[in-house]
């Protein structure tokens, strides 16, 4: 039976109506993470290819299995390369690993099981998104605590001594229309205790029976999680639906940040301003969903599209202003259908920088 983060007709679910929108666009945006290993775009990321003819000796020595490849550039100080190669092997088994966790959260989630969901948070966004934003932030960095030291303690993300405001900051202001984050939200939520809608109180509830801590403290005569009764479920979902769209949204963004930095090529270029484009308008519709206190603003830009933006169909030259329907298939499909013929609207470069010209306005 394959398994879908978006709810299908017909399927019973335990999320309310209100909340099944979000669950759905969390599904699409997550959809963006699995591309990785999937599109033949991303292929790149799989190999470095840095051996040039003056290394042929090595090569040999390679092939008959004497030398391990990592230890010939080390002895040759070729730190460049080893930080390319490492980069790029920790991305993408720290983003497996974290995809993983956040399918299993938000398909227990969607079935109703909030204390496996909320106990499936913490290790993607308190311990491997930090990984990953420190490769963006800095990666030579990162690259010599983790190999060239190797000391664990220089790299683990419970370390006191790496400021973890600091380094999401320095994050955010790597994302290329960063807009929507907010640096206190994003701390407050993964590491803020005392913070009540954040990470640490819902996941220690739901992964300790009793918990002795002041900012998320076991009521008297009772057990964390156990004696649900529907107010909470109500509050466990209305948490959970807001705090992971809120830090899915941030983590995909870092993850491709760090990805087209590896994949300059001018194709990978182009899907980058369109899984940015799709993951905006879906952020846009999920504050909208949400009610969050930033609705209005973000309506403004909503009607900022529907004004500017404008496509002229490569088969019936119709030109197609896009609308609200417009947008909300595009963050379906990732595309705009011409409402005369039926075409596919994005198709080339051309097409591309339309959108390109528009986020640039904002």
């Amino acid at each position: 039976m394959r398994l879908t983060l978006s709810i299908e007709e017909g399927e019973e679910v335990f999320i309310s109506k209100k909340y099944q929108k979000i669950n759905d666009l969390c599904a699409i945006i997550y959809d963006q993470l699995t591309e990785i290993y999937i599109e033949k775009n991303y292929k790149n990321l799989l190999k470095t290819e840095i051996i040039t003819e003056e290394h042929q000796k090595f090569i040999d020595e390679l092939n008959a299995g004497d030398i391990h490849a990592l230890d010939y550039l080390k002895a040759n100080n070729l730190d460049h390369e080893i930080e390319l190669i490492i980069s790029k092997h920790i991305f993408l088994a720290v983003t497996s690993d974290l995809i993983n966790f956040i399918f299993e959260s938000l398909h227990c989630a969607k079935r109703g099981k909030m204390t496996v969901a909320y106990s499936l948070l913490r290790k993607p966004f308190l311990d491997e998104l930090f990984i990953l934003e420190q490769l963006l932030v800095d990666r030579t960095d990162f690259i010599k605590r983790f190999f060239h030291d190797g000391n664990p303690e220089k790299y683990d993300p419970s370390n006191s001594k790496i400021d973890k405001k600091e380094i999401i900051e320095k994050a955010i202001s790597k994302i290329r229309f960063n807009y929507f984050y907010d640096v206190d939200l994003i701390y407050d939520l993964r590491y803020n205790k005392s913070f009540e809608s954040g990470i640490n109180s819902y996941t220690n509830q739901a992964l300790h029976i009793v918990t002795k801590d002041k900012n998320y403290k076991t009521a008297e005569q009772n057990l964390n999680f156990v004696f649900s009764i529907k107010e909470d479920m109500d509050n466990y979902f209305a948490n959970y639906y807001f705090v992971v769209p809120n830090l899915l949204f941030y983590a995909v963004s870092v993850i491709d940040e760090i990805a087209f930095n590896f994949l300059q090529d001018e194709k990978n270029k182009q899907v980058k301003v369109i899984k940015e484009f799709r993951r905006i308008i879906a952020y846009l519709f999920f504050t909208e969903f949400a009610n969050i206190s930033t609705k209005k603003k973000n309506e403004k830009i909503l009607k900022h599209f529907y004004n500017h933006l404008m496509f002229k169909c490569p088969v019936c030259k119709h030109n197609n202003q896009i609308e609200r329907a417009d947008l909300e298939l595009f963050y379906q499909i990732e595309n705009f259908i011409c409402t005369k013929c039926f075409n596919t609207l994005i198709h080339d470069k051309k097409s591309v920088n339309v959108i390109q010209s528009l986020l640039d306005t904002f």
